[in-house]
């Protein structure tokens, strides 16, 4: 593959092209945004990877030159420095397919190279059997309606849906209404379900099926992941010095960087009541304002929520506003948690288990019968999330290929004692817990939390610190206190 590297520190650019160049890529190299737009006219280059800051033409400018180019498809990585989020949203809002941020995670870089090389092989392969499909409409085969299927199966995987499995009928169902509102781009969906139970799956899979401009962004927010005080800027941006803590040069908002695509609301249910009226003004006139802002800002996005809640009862105790239920419950979807899709559980644990094993190098032989009548049996309160940690818990931990009634009874065991004594696990909402009367040991609550945020995100530090809404770097000294 041919990449352009572009970063006007000369240190930068010569460590990642000598790198790069041992993976086995051909490497060409600019200084400047008006240098590599040139190079990426002159040579046949595959990937470009860009610094964002950089004298003259900057990263996001040059996207935008390199995506109006009518060539074959090119993917675009952008380097962001520490705590430069706003121009990461905003390149991947232009069609950047990833990002990376200073200082280069050598081995992060190595993945994403990785992965654009995948994602380019699918692009062409999807590009040539949707060509091949049009000129053969009338003739069309069983093998090429198989192909077709195998390659949607393939580009779900490289948009984040590999996991979707489906096996049940209430899963079955699930699957073709998600698959009815994709087509219906103006239907703001409402996604129910408990935590775990796959609901930003099927938000994904509502915007990716069927899509012929996969770039088109997908923009995900969780209510109860952020204080109140901080929602209203996650949503709408804000200009500079518009309250104290806001950026020096102000920022676009979640809403805004949807533009074109989706917006993807989790926990809708933990929105403040005075947000709730503020976005639904903008559902209705697809226009909004920045904090401290004084021009309306156009936006044109799809909205799918979703919630743990019964947002019903919430409205009447006016938790939650009705005008705003109707708005975002036009098409409805309900995940039934998974202890009441048996069919589902055995073949969702032999997926992950194979798929764990695969990525140690290790042949899985299977389970026993007095295994999966354990699984069936467990009420799994974490649902697919829990299932999917256990089982890779089971393959790092165990040496075996083949797993009896006693692996699987251990596991469970250690994954949820709360769960075998007869409580329930719940979600951590901000607004609803309950301290201890004595002492609380805040060092290992936030050491336990920042765990469970790894597993969530099956050890990517970086997405990890995303998800906490802190940088990198605080992770990573975090982690080392940890001693992880």
């Amino acid at each position: 593959m041919n990449l352009l590297i572009i970063d006007d520190e000369r240190d930068i650019r010569d460590s990642l092209s000598n790198f790069v160049q041992k993976l086995g890529h051909t490497v060409f190299c600019a200084e400047n945004g008006n240098d590599g737009l040139q190079k990426f006219q002159d040579e046949d280059v595959d990937l470009v990877i860009t610094d964002i800051r950089m004298p003259g033409m900057d990263g996001i400018e040059l996207l935008r030159r390199i995506k109006k180019i009518q060539r074959s498809p090119v993917i675009v990585i952008v380097i962001t420095g520490h705590g430069d989020m706003d121009n990461a949203i905003k390149a991947l809002k232009y069609g950047a397919y990833d990002y990376l941020q200073k200082p280069i995670d050598i081995r992060e870089l190595a993945i994403a190279i990785e992965r654009s090389t995948a994602y380019l092989a699918l692009r062409e392969k999807y590009l040539q059997l949707k060509e091949t499909f049009t000129q053969q409409l009338e003739n069309k085969t069983v093998s090429l309606r198989g192909t077709a299927e195998q390659f949607r199966e393939a580009f779900l995987q490289e948009v984040g849906l590999g996991e979707m499995q489906v096996h049940s009928d209430l899963m079955r169902n699930v699957v073709e209404l998600a698959e009815k509102y994709s087509n219906e781009k103006e239907v703001a969906v409402l996604i129910e379900g408990e935590s775990g139970t796959g609901k930003e799956l099927i938000a994904r899979l509502i915007h990716y099926y069927g899509q012929e401009q996969p770039d088109t962004p997908f923009i995900t927010i969780s209510g109860g992941a952020i204080s109140d005080q901080l929602f209203e800027a996650e949503l709408f941006g804000h200009e500079s010095g518009s309250y104290t803590g806001a950026t020096k040069y102000g920022r676009m908002g979640k809403l805004e960087a949807a533009d074109g695509g989706t917006i993807f609301l989790d926990e809708i249910g933990e929105m403040p009541l005075g947000l709730q009226v503020k976005l639904l003004r903008v559902l209705e006139e697809k226009k909004l304002y920045r904090i401290g802002g004084i021009e309306e800002v156009s936006v044109n996005f799809r909205i799918i929520s979703a919630t743990n809640k019964d947002l019903k009862q919430q409205v009447a105790s006016g938790d939650f506003r009705l005008d705003l239920f109707h708005r975002i419950n036009i098409g409805h979807i309900r995940i039934a948690a998974l202890r009441d899709r048996l069919d589902d559980i055995v073949p969702l644990a032999n997926h992950f288990i194979r798929k764990a094993f695969s990525r140690q190098g290790k042949r899985f032989e299977g389970l026993s019968k007095g295994a999966e009548k354990i699984l069936k049996s467990f009420s799994w309160p974490g649902n697919v999330r829990q299932l999917k940690n256990s089982m890779e818990r089971l393959s790092i931990l165990s040496t075996d290929c083949y797993f009896d009634q006693e692996h699987i009874a251990d596991i469970i065991e250690q994954s949820s004692t709360d769960d075998l004594a007869g409580k329930k696990v719940g979600t951590l909402s901000c607004n609803e817990f309950q301290l201890p009367d004595d002492r609380f040991d805040l060092e290992k609550f936030n050491n336990e939390i920042i765990k469970r945020a790894l597993a969530i995100n099956n050890g990517n530090k970086t997405k990890t610190a995303l998800y906490l809404g802190i940088s990198r770097r605080v992770l990573q000294g975090r982690l080392s206190k940890m001693g992880t």
